[in-house]
């Protein structure tokens, strides 16, 4: 036991002076300004910018003010809707067996989706959806040939491109 309190005593002077001599008052101002050079998005752990959507914010004169949250709250939401939007574009597109998203996986993903469907459901009324309809899935069928018989499209008749003619005289 004896052994233990001369390890464990120190002696009063010895600490005021590994007080004063670590981390002068450089040390302090250093690692404040590398703390405040991450920026919002990283701080947020976000990937979409923050920076970004609140200078979009501004620009777009939505309101005379908005608090600071706003724009990392809207990254935030962005952010979340397309990962949501991409992992069900990715499942159908890994389900049809092919490589890469298509548009028209994004929107057939848009439509099946209750949780993204609902949100999107005032821009689908208003016509903002792009008009587009996801193709259907196309099964070959011997049927379908025996129903079309003699109809032949028309070919559009292309005018004759206009030509500049110099009058030679």
């Amino acid at each position: 036991m004896f052994g233990a309190e001369e390890v464990c005593t120190v002696p009063e002077q010895e600490r005021e002076f590994e007080v004063t001599c670590s981390g002068g008052p450089s040390e302090g101002s250093e690692a404040q300004a590398k703390k405040s050079r991450s920026s919002r998005s990283s701080r947020a752990g976000l990937l979409f910018p923050v920076s970004r959507v609140d200078r979009q914010l501004r620009r777009g004169h939505f309101a005379e003010r908005f608090g600071a949250r706003a724009p990392v709250y809207l990254a935030a939401v962005l952010q979340w809707v397309t990962h949501k939007t991409m992992d069900v574009a990715g499942t159908i597109c890994k389900n049809s067996k092919q490589k890469r998203i298509s548009p028209s996986h994004l929107q057939t993903a848009l439509q099946k989706c209750s949780v993204l469907k609902q949100p999107l459901r005032e821009l689908q009324r208003a016509g903002a959806a792009g008009g587009l309809a996801p193709q259907s899935q196309r099964v070959a069928s011997p049927s379908r040939k025996k129903m079309t018989t003699s109809k032949k499209r028309c070919p559009r008749q292309r005018a004759a491109p206009a030509r500049a003619t110099a009058a030679v005289k």
